[in-house]
């Protein structure tokens, strides 16, 4: 009983942003051998003697300490998602191959974790396996971490075979609309941004211009929204896994439907995308967020 107060004690002071306490004894056991390496203590084993090797980067400690034990799908879980709390343990995490996983009915999607400029992005989720020696982390775990009111999308913007650059919207309303758009940022909805096209611009060189994209069979039905202003983002949802986001790219503009947010960076791209031809040229060729750390 003793030994199991002092583990959830030192379990507590290791990872204090974590609200449940991991019982299962083959999570104690390797969370056990973590803190030996955290408090420096050795042990005679291969495995010990491997963890104080202060070169060996993280993510091979962590696979090191999962070796061997035969740990239940929700036990490791919980496990990585302890880790992945901790805030300069992210940094480390995200600097070997560390994907995000979520469950289908059947089937998995991951999503790759890459750090970009000093900020880490998590990619829209894929139906693409990611390497054998990769560390898998829960998408629903990584999205906790994201402020609702103040979440940073991104939208990889190509055209004629190249990428042109990437939009960051700074997504400011904790609305089911903002909700949404983020979903098909990341794909957690079944269906996403990825690979759609921009379909129209509104007013193209006048002052209410505006580009249109999304991922449905668009119509020209346009609602009541709200006068913005250069780099405004609205969104307007067709069915649980559909919608059309707007984003002006000149002033004065009526939305498309509720304004959800604001465009952080990239403008340029997308003023660069009006001047086609055919604005139907424009594929978003990456999406996701940006991960607080």
């Amino acid at each position: 009983m003793d030994e199991n107060k002092d583990w959830k004690k030192k379990y507590q002071e290791l990872f204090p942003d974590v609200k449940t306490v991991i019982t299962s004894k083959k999570v104690r056991d390797v969370t056990k051998m973590a803190l030996m390496m955290v408090d420096g203590e050795a042990g005679a084993t291969e495995q010990t003697n491997q963890l104080s090797d202060f070169t060996l980067p993280l993510m091979d400690k962590v696979q090191i300490l999962i070796k061997g034990q035969a740990m239940h799908f929700e036990e490791l879980k919980h496990l990585m998602a302890a880790i992945w709390m901790k805030p300069d343990i992210r940094k480390k995490v995200v600097a070997r191959k560390v994907f995000g996983i979520q469950e289908n009915q059947n089937d998995y999607n991951y999503s790759k974790l890459s750090l970009v400029n000093g900020r880490l992005l998590l990619h829209c989720l894929q139906n693409q396996p990611p390497p054998h020696v990769a560390i898998t982390l829960p998408v629903s775990e990584i999205i906790k971490t994201l402020n609702p009111e103040s979440t940073i999308a991104f939208l990889d913007m190509a055209w004629e075979g190249l990428t042109r650059g990437r939009v960051y919207i700074r997504v400011s309303r904790d609305t089911a609309q903002a909700r949404q758009f983020v979903g098909l940022c990341t794909g957690q909805p079944g269906s996403s941004f990825l690979n759609t096209q921009l379909n129209r611009v509104w007013d193209k060189g006048g002052k209410e211009e505006c580009v249109y994209g999304g991922n449905y069979n668009f119509n020209d039905n346009r609602v009541n929204g709200l006068y913005t202003f250069v780099g405004t983002v609205s969104f307007k949802s067709h069915s649980e896994k559909s919608g059309e986001f707007g984003i002006s790219t000149n002033i004065g503009y009526k939305s498309v439907g509720a304004v959800i947010g604001q465009v952080e960076s990239g403008l340029e791209v997308l003023k660069a995308a009006v001047q086609l031809n055919d604005i139907t040229q424009v594929t978003v060729v990456d999406c996701g967020v940006v991960v607080p750390l």
